[in-house]
Parts: structure tokens; sequence; C-alpha cells
């Protein structure tokens, strides 16, 4: 038994859910309450099995394990999810390697330089002479005393050695530290001096409220205007988001994210009862930000300025994350024009006002703001009008021009979608409907941009499903379990729970077109049952219930692709450079996998993997279905889980269904004909 199993076993969920303030009422064989993570108090959604250490949510679709449930309730890693209930379950985790001590050991040093340093900077604001110029900005930004403490604002004085003294003569911290940690700047002379002086300091704190870095904002004139701290070991700017440890609680409870551009947006959001805005360090919203994000709320809403150069940046943060979405599959546009991100995040745009950034309108008039917020337009009206924007659409070239610009963005969207769209074009560009219809070549996979490694695009759901139950006794363990090599003829193991998940993991991890293989295949049944899909998702990662198995392919699918394993001694690589948490399990999978099964039959072997977990999937949601049935009191409610089992089962019936050969004629094609 592994650690992870050691502290699942060890955990009871409704337990964990109830310590954790979910209040649960016992509904036959499972638990029922109000979702933590969205806004829920009419009907309880929230259900929790005991049986599978699992729980659902009806009305956000949030699901998973104990781990999951911590990673969202609390905003931690897999990592910090694992060491959070080993401690709670009295688990020791084994220790680290050296390596990784030091590196810990590292990181440990930083943080408290960090923090010393935002102690000083916030001493000389507060109480100092050389705190003057930064209290009169303050004053004139008008924030108050309670938003510079909560946000520990501070000054650095206009000195080159003022911190570097401190922090070495009297701390004891080397030049070499200060300098680490992005404090100090060496000189090509190899003279060391403060890196910020003269500056309004902004500290940088991540999720857990660990303070990574500052931002600095010149005070007078000098540029650059604002100064960040360098990337180090502890602060990556692509991964942090300003003011979220103090925003965590509210976008739990109201299952929204407002994202700002500067700290001062921020900070007067807060000081004016907005507390679910934060913002990215200089960067557009990246992956990071949104799985940073998503464990928290469903919705993001971005807030940029009005004039051209903030049109320009919505428009470069939404290309970055529509590419970065391309990658691996997890952008969706809905036909609302609502554009969801990891297919649980649905992003809006906030409409400034010409000339005016959050901190002004806020300031000025907190009602407005409250409208504003209300009145976010859908991503796609956003793409609507800035493509549109300047072209006059009674001339036909630039009709066709704004057709160049908003075609790719129609091709993401599946036929239902793309028909409602296209209207909403027809109406405002004045081309019939039929002719965009036929510009897009007949559907939205013809156009679709072929990514760089020659995956299809895929529409993944978040959804985790939930664990099924353990097979029976007499069912033989799959190679994965005893560590044997399937045979070159074996068949798929049976073991839906760990064998067939881990086998499936191996070939995806060995043959890169295994993850487009079973995508296809799952996506294949969910677009014949729409209604099903908010409970199934259509990827790889969907099948995967085992925490260590998904957070291993996370990390292997967010490489950039420059950086991923193409060979087996690359991929034995990679997996030997993971940390020790992972490493073990992921050459356990790769020489599983190199036991290959016969020529040009892995992807087969994974479609019928993918089967075998699916179903799994459906029988383990058929039977939440019926118990919550059984538990739901609103006659609404009672006749959605109705349906919904029916859709369920007929989805089932799909994906039982044999699949059709490539090479002879299918019956199913034939009947009718003669």
């Amino acid at each position: 038994m592994n650690q992870i199993d050691d502290v699942r076993n060890r955990t009871d969920i409704v337990e964990l859910i109830t310590s954790l303030g979910v209040t649960l009422r016992r509904t036959g064989r499972s638990y029922v309450g109000f979702c933590p993570f969205h806004p829920n108090t009419r009907t309880p959604a929230f259900t929790v099995y005991p049986d599978t250490q699992s729980f659902y949510c009806f009305g956000c679709h949030a699901s998973g394990t104990a781990f999951d449930f911590v990673m969202r309730r609390q905003g931690l890693d897999f990592r910090g999810a694992l060491e959070f209930l080993a401690a709670r379950a009295g688990v020791t985790l084994a220790p680290r390697s050296d390596s990784e001590r030091q590196e810990d050991a590292r990181r440990a040093r930083l943080l408290e330089l960090n923090t010393l340093a935002a102690r000083v900077f916030n001493h000389v604001l507060v109480t100092t002479r050389r705190g003057e110029p930064g209290r009169a900005y303050v004053e004139r930004r008008q924030v108050s005393p309670e938003m510079v403490e909560a946000f520990q604002l501070g000054y650095a004085p206009d000195e080159w050695h003022f911190l570097l003294e401190y922090l070495t003569t009297k701390k004891g911290f080397t030049p070499e530290e200060v300098e680490a940690a992005g404090l100090a700047v060496r000189h090509e002379s190899g003279r060391i001096y403060d890196r910020f002086r003269g500056r309004l300091i902004f500290p940088i704190r991540n999720a857990r409220g660990e303070t990574v870095g500052f931002g600095g904002r010149i005070i007078g004139d000098g540029q650059p205007k604002y100064l960040n701290t360098p990337e180090t070991l502890v602060y990556k700017k692509g991964e942090l988001l300003y003011g979220l440890d103090l925003a965590r609680e509210t976008i739990r409870a109201e299952d929204r994210t407002i994202v700002v551009e500067g700290y001062l947006d921020v900070i007067t959001a807060h000081q004016h009862g907005f507390r679910n805005v934060v913002a990215p360090l200089g960067t557009a919203l990246t992956r990071s930000h949104v799985a940073l994000l998503k464990r928290l709320s469903h919705n993001v809403l971005l807030a940029l300025d009005a004039d051209a150069a903030g049109q320009r940046a919505t428009l470069k943060g939404l290309d970055a994350l529509r590419e970065s979405a391309e990658a691996d599959g997890r952008l969706v546009v809905t036909a609302q024009g609502v554009v969801r991100l990891e297919s649980d995040v649905a992003l809006r745009i906030i409409r400034m006002p010409e000339g005016r950034d959050p901190d002004e309108v806020i300031r000025a008039d907190p009602e407005l703001w409250r409208r504003l917020v209300a009145e976010a337009v859908p991503v796609m009206e956003f793409y609507l009008s800035a493509c549109t924007a300047g072209l006059d659409l009674s001339r036909p070239e630039d009709q066709r021009l704004a057709l160049d610009r908003l075609l790719p963005l129609l091709a993401e969207l599946d036929s239902t979608q793309q028909r409602v769209y296209v209207l909403r074009l027809e109406q405002v560009i004045g081309i019939r409907a039929e002719l965009i219809l036929d510009l897009l070549g007949g559907g939205p996979s013809a156009r679709r941009p072929a990514l760089r490694d020659g995956k299809a695009r895929s529409r993944r759901g978040e959804s985790r499903p939930f664990p099924t139950p353990p097979p029976p006794p007499d069912e033989a363990p799959h190679p994965a379990e005893t560590g044997e090599a399937p045979s070159a003829s074996a068949r798929p193991p049976t073991d839906p729970r760990r064998g067939t998940e881990a086998y499936l993991l191996a070939l995806a991890l060995y043959h890169p077109s295994v993850d487009a293989a079973v995508e296809a295949f799952l996506e294949a049944g969910l677009a014949r049952h729409p209604p099903v899909r908010d409970l199934f998702g259509g990827g790889l990662e969907d099948l995967l219930e085992e925490p260590l198995h998904r957070e291993l392919w996370r990390h292997f699918t967010t490489l950039p692709p420059a950086w991923r394993p193409s060979t087996p001694e690359d991929l034995r690589t990679w997996a030997e450079g993971q940390e020790e948490l992972f490493r073990e399990t992921a050459l356990r999978l790769i020489t599983l996998a190199e036991q290959r099964p016969l020529a040009l039959r892995y992807r087969h072997e994974a479609e019928a993997c993918a089967r075998k977990l699916r179903l799994a999937q459906i029988e383990a949601r058929l039977n939440q279905l019926k118990d919550r049935e059984h538990s739901v009191e609103d006659a609404a409610e009672f006749e959605r889980i109705a349906r919904l089992q029916a859709d369920v089962a007929l989805y089932r019936a799909t994906v039982q269904r044999p699949r059709r050969s490539s090479t002879f004629p299918d019956a199913r094609d034939t009947l009718g004909q003669e």
C-alpha cells in the first residue's frame, strides 16, 4: 500500500467534509447538504457517498474524492492536499530525497527573507520619515489604513543599500541570498544593490498567504512605472494572482471571480466591499491561473480598460487563453457566447466606461460598478464588437473582413451552437446565415486549425467521475497491479478501479495518439447525448479516478509541446525527473507500456479500456441518481433527476454498442437500403 492509499483509507469523507464547514444530513445510503462551491440555498444539491468515499454536486457538477474536495475547498495543489489529509489522519509521509529537502530549505529561506522584507517596507511606510512620499501617494489614492494593513503595503526608500544592509548586517542573510530572493541586483562590476528604490511596495502572496515577491510603483518620475520581483524558486508570475489569499473565501461563496489589471484596482475593490477581485501580475490570464481559479469558482469576469490599448490587451489575453487551451483541448464556446475554459470556468467581459479603470469607477460610483458587473457580456459578444470595430458593414469588403476574423471562432462551436450564433452574425454583419454556414465548410471540424503536435482538438469536461466499486474478488488482477508485463494478445484488464485505469494511462504516456483516440471515442458518444455532457467529461483525464494517476497525467499534459517526451528514452528521463511522489508510479507505467500489444493494436486496446471505465462510471452515476431521486423533496427537481436518469441510460446503450469496423461494411449502415 502506498502513502496515498494509506491516507485515503484513513480518511472518512463524511467526517472530513463536515469538519470543513459543510452541514450534511443522512438520506438513505448517502448524505446531502448545500454545496460549498456555488450559491445553493433552495434545494440541497451536494451529495456525499460513504460507500465510494466520493462527493458530487448536482448543481455545479463539482465531484471527486477527499483529495479533490480539499484541493477545491482549501485552494491547495495535490501535494498540499496530501500533506493536509496525512496530518489529519496521523500518517507520516515518507521523507523527501536529499535534493528535495535542499530545495525545501532554499524555499523556506526565501519565504523568510520575503516575509521580513515585507515587514521592513511596511514599517517604513507607516511609521518613519523615510516613508512620507509613500504615505502621500496612498492618501492621494484614498487607500484606507485598514487596506494598508490588510495588503501590508510598504515603501522602499530611494536609497541604494537600505534593505540590503539591514538584511545582511542585522539579520544575518548573505548578499547572495538577498539576490536569489529578487530583492537585490548585481551590477556588472560585481556590486549588489537594492532592486526596489523610491517605490510604493505591494507584497505579493500566494493562495496560502505566503509572501513570495513584490511589486513596486515608482513615486514621481522614473521608469519602469511598475517593477516586479524576477522569477525565483517561489515567485512564478504566471501562477500567481494578486489578492487571491484575501479574495478566496468570497470567490467561493459568490462563485464568481473578477479579474482586473492593477494592484490598486484590487485594493480599491476590497476597500469598498467587493472582495472577489484579483489581478494577474503584468501578464494575460494563463492556464495556471485558470487552474487556480477553477478550484474556487466557475465564473470569471475580466474588467479591462475600455480604450484601444485595453481592447487589444483583452483580445491578446483571450487569444492566449484560446491558444493554450488548444494544446489540451480545454476550451468550449457555448451557444450563448460564453467561453468555457478547463471545461469548468465560464468567462465574461466587464465593459468599462471609456477612459476609466476599475479603481476610478469604484471610488466614484460603487453602484455603477455593480451594474457593470451584472451587465458583463459574453466573450463572443466582445469578439463580435472588437472584430467589427471601425468597419463599414455596408461594404462587401468589410463584411468579408469581419467574417474572416470571426469564422475561426464559429468553427469552434458544435453544429447546434453554430446555428444559434450564425443567426447573430446575420443580424450584425448582414450576410445570410446560409452563406456563413457554407463558408464554414459544412461544420466545425472542417475548419479547426491543426495543432503543432498533430493532436485533434478535444472538448473535455472537468467534472470528476466517482470512484467505482471494487471488483468482485474472483476477478484476476491486471498486469499493472502485479508488475507482470501483458502478453502480446493481452485483453484489456477487468478491474475498472485500478488495472484498467493504470493500463490506459500507461498506453497514453507511451503512445501520443492514444489521447486523441480515447477522446474521439468519448466525444462520439457525448455528441449523441448532449444532456449528459456535464456529467461525463470527454477527455482521457475524465476517466482517471486515482488521484496519483490524475496528477501524473496533469503533469504530463501541461508540459509545453516543445518539452513533451518524443522518444521512449525521453519519456523515461521525464519520469525519473519527477518528484518522489510520482516517480515510482511513472516508471512502473512506462515499463508496463514498453511490453506493447500487437503492432497497431494499442489504440484499440486503449478504446476498450476507455469503454470499460466509462461504463463503470455510468453505472455508478445511475446509482447515485437513484439515491438522489429518493432524497429530493422538490417536485421540479425530482422530475429533472428522472429525466437525467433516462438520458444516462440512453448514453449507456450508445457506449455499449460495439465499435464499427473501418474495414468491412456495418450492417447498421445497410438496413433499409433494399
